[in-house]
């Protein structure tokens, strides 16, 4: 049996993940054959979802680090991946026209025309519905993420207020009888003096994790939606 079909399954979307990491991409001549369909994995229901979806941008991406915010597009897009449904549909032409180099008008309508040939049914509409779907997939799927991210952090919260309370309190406690308890006193007060060193590592942590989250989906949906603008203005 030939291998070509295990190549192409194991590289559906490198293309894509490649381009995120080049800066200026050099077009390329697009490869012949069809890119294969990966199994399909159910993907959550979303709706009427735009394609812009409604994600905090009060996080500025340029104070993130391009390297993580970079790395978590590639998980994003692996994400992405297996929410791929059965036939062809936009994930396979936005796929296939990374493939040629860069994701352009020329390259989406080359890839949209070629796929075309494949499945009759395949048209405009088809291509922003299923976009628009798989935006709102990966919105809810990072909307879930953030929200236990966020109930981790309130939890961390609750414990840093509670033991600087319970450490306020021995601390009256021990300057009450300062002469006898005098080394106690120090001992808490240097616990309380680093409960904040403490617990901030953990906090920015978690903050920045769901900012490099959040700015990833953002920059990848924003790639949706340069790819939409670029097929509703070229493909009829």
């Amino acid at each position: 049996m030939s291998e070509e079909p295990a190549r192409r399954s194991s590289g559906l979307l490198q293309s894509l993940k490649k381009l995120i990491f080049e800066d200026s991409p050099e077009p390329s001549v697009p490869e012949s054959g069809i890119p294969s369909i990966p199994p399909a994995v159910e993907a959550p229901s979303t709706g009427n979802v735009t394609i812009n979806p409604n994600i905090d941008l009060n996080q500025n991406p340029t104070v993130l680090p391009s390297t993580d915010v970079k790395q978590m597009k590639v998980k994003v897009l692996e994400i992405l991946e297996r929410l791929n449904e059965p036939g062809l549909d936009f994930f396979e032409v936005w796929n296939a026209a990374a493939q040629m180099g860069s994701v352009d008008a020329i390259s989406i309508k080359a890839a949209y025309t070629s796929l075309k040939y494949v499945d009759k049914n395949l048209d405009k509409e088809k291509l922003i519905t299923s976009a628009r779907k798989y935006a709102g997939s990966l919105k809810t799927i990072i909307d879930k993420e953030s929200s236990q991210k966020q109930l981790q952090k309130q939890r961390i919260e609750q414990n840093q207020v509670s033991e600087k309370a319970s450490l306020s309190t021995e601390i009256e406690s021990i300057e009450r009888n300062i002469e006898q308890l005098q080394q106690q006193l120090n001992t808490k007060q240097k616990e309380l003096k680093n409960i904040n060193s403490k617990y901030e590592p953990q906090l920015k942590d978690i903050d920045h994790k769901i900012a490099i989250g959040n700015t990833a989906v953002t920059e990848v949906i924003n790639d949706i939606n340069t790819a939409i603008s670029i097929i509703e203005t070229n493909i009829n």
